[in-house]
């Protein structure tokens, strides 16, 4: 039993360091409309994981490089590069991220089916977030902080060219260059996540929480705390009605984002805000 409490309790740590992380950058991702680029990443970076367990499987030796968070980390980077550059001649971007999901997570499936491991399938869609450790949680905060003090220190810059591109490119901001950080911060924290947490609350905590926060406050330092909150919460809860009630931990906090979700929502329409 005191087994359990510590398994759960390091579990509950490493998915309150992935909520975190993933409630800020999601903020930009809802705010700057780039949700299916979010959804995206996480489906690239799962096929990252399932390219490296089926190599595994097949026997190949590539060292370090075919660890599944370096494999993850090293494709979703590629697509980060791809996407910031803008770099996609005549098709629009929005057909082009289209063509990347679904190529994502048709060959992350079909690598997935061939894979070795019996829990491939598993861990490809959901995660193992009940199997993170006191060292998984040392990693993901090690990936984390940075990530979150570099939105602290250019907290200002990266808001002013997510609100208007065109009046930061006048007044001399590198807009790409903003662009290229925020989406190598994502790509970093999509990756170092994904094999823990899995396609479904990777994407989860980048959208939900933002959704709940913008519901919740009428300022951008508001939007952020309230974003924060409602991740920490829902893990937190999603934890406590999975050990009870014998339910998955990624859906049931999953679930419990959402029912954030409407309770802001109703709670603004409540108060004549829209």
């Amino acid at each position: 039993m005191f087994d359990t409490v510590i398994l759960f309790r390091q579990a509950l740590y490493g998915a309150l360091v992935i909520g975190v992380a993933c409630s800020v950058l999601g903020v930009y991702v809802v705010l700057r409309r780039i949700v299916f680029v979010g959804a995206t990443l996480a489906q690239i970076s799962s096929a990252g994981i399932a390219l490296a367990l089926f190599l595994a499987g097949a026997g190949v030796a590539l060292g370090p490089l075919l660890h599944p968070t370096v494999m993850s980390l090293v494709l979703t980077l590629v697509a980060v590069m791809f996407f910031a550059s803008g770099a996609r001649g005549r098709i629009p971007p929005d057909a082009t991220i289209g063509v990347t999901y679904a190529v994502a997570a048709a060959l992350g499936i079909l690598l997935i089916a061939k894979a070795s491991s019996g829990e491939a399938h598993d861990i490809f869609l959901q995660g193992n977030i009940l199997g993170i450790t006191r060292g998984d949680t040392l990693v993901l905060l090690a990936v984390a902080v940075p990530v979150l003090a570099l939105h602290v220190l250019f907290y200002k810059e990266l808001l002013f060219v997510s609100f208007d591109r065109e009046t930061a490119r006048t007044l001399g901001y590198n807009v790409r260059r903003w662009d290229l950080l925020l989406y190598l911060t994502l790509g970093v924290v999509i990756a170092s996540a994904m094999q823990f947490a899995g396609v479904m609350l990777v994407f989860n905590f980048l959208v939900l929480p933002a959704v709940t926060g913008l519901l919740l406050s009428q300022n951008m330092r508001g939007v952020f705390f309230w974003s924060v909150v409602s991740a920490v919460v829902a893990a937190i809860l999603g934890f406590s009605l999975s050990v009870p009630f014998d339910l998955p931990s990624g859906p049931a906090i999953s679930a419990a984002s959402g029912a954030l979700v409407l309770l802001a929502w109703l709670g603004r329409r409540l108060a004549g805000r829209g």
